[in-house]
């Protein structure tokens, strides 16, 4: 059995008394190192907010998420980053004021650079190898020919396959995803299965929120699903798919083979 990588344990998310994860027990589930885990549920189920609480952008206000064992509860999510951890957002976050390639580069050779040293101008860029690494990565999202434009130049879908590629080159060694599929084209959907596959067979730990099921289910090794902020049901996609608890109160009979 592979070791457990990532712990969420007995965790509540409270904002001014409301409950947006745990439900009534508090939220917990585990991932296994080389996992790939879908995250999914109704909007407001709490999935986001769970991301945030795995890579410290908030702190739990009850329970703890552990990492390789480590209480990540002390720690602000640069330091969690620096663990290993990568993540996307659900609204793609980039620097306006540089290129594509640039926004790449930018924070990958020094975790303290970010959006006022871009802002400011005072980020020079990197050494050619940088440069390597980051053309590599716009490379595996099919972003390469778009390197030298301007981030207002890019669409919503080449967005969220550029906050993919900025993950990349960290070569986080686990990867968690928030909607990466939403507004990216199909030919571009096609790039992300692949390259989601390829990180899944070397070992990258995957979590990926999703409302495409299609794509999730067809890539996943595990689902978790989410309602009113606690756990309604996990397992593997297809005795997930065909739960009946699950079907009646997300997925909808259509989606009951």
């Amino acid at each position: 059995m592979s070791e457990i990588v990532l712990s969420v344990e007995k965790v509540v998310k409270q904002f001014t008394g409301l409950r947006a994860v745990g439900g009534a027990d508090g939220l917990s589930f585990s991932v296994r190192r080389g996992d790939f885990l879908g995250l999914i549920g109704p909007n407001g189920a709490g999935k986001s907010t769970t991301f945030n609480l795995i890579s410290g952008v908030l702190k739990p206000t009850e329970g703890k998420v552990s990492l390789n064992g480590t209480d990540l509860s002390g720690l602000r999510a640069q330091e969690i980053a620096g663990m290993g951890l990568g993540r996307t957002f659900q609204t793609p976050r980039a620097f306006p004021s540089l290129g594509v390639l640039d926004n790449i580069m930018v924070g990958a050779q020094n975790p303290n650079e970010g959006p006022i040293t871009a802002l400011l101008g005072s980020w020079r860029g990197g050494d050619a190898k940088l440069r390597e690494r980051a053309e590599s990565s716009l490379e595996r999202v099919g972003l390469i020919d778009r390197r030298h434009d301007l981030v207002a130049n890019l669409s919503g879908g080449e967005l969220r396959m550029l906050e993919v590629a900025r993950q990349l080159i960290r070569a986080p060694r686990i990867l968690l995803l928030d909607e990466p599929t939403a507004g990216v084209d199909p030919s571009l959907q096609v790039r992300l299965t692949g390259l989601l596959r390829d990180l899944h067979e070397a070992g990258t730990t995957l979590i990926v929120v999703e409302h495409n099921l299609t794509f999730l289910f067809d890539l996943a090794d595990r689902i978790v699903v989410l309602q009113n902020g606690g756990l309604l049901a996990e397992g593997e996609p297809e005795a997930v798919r065909r739960d009946p608890v699950v079907v009646s109160a997300y997925l909808g009979s259509e989606n009951e083979a």
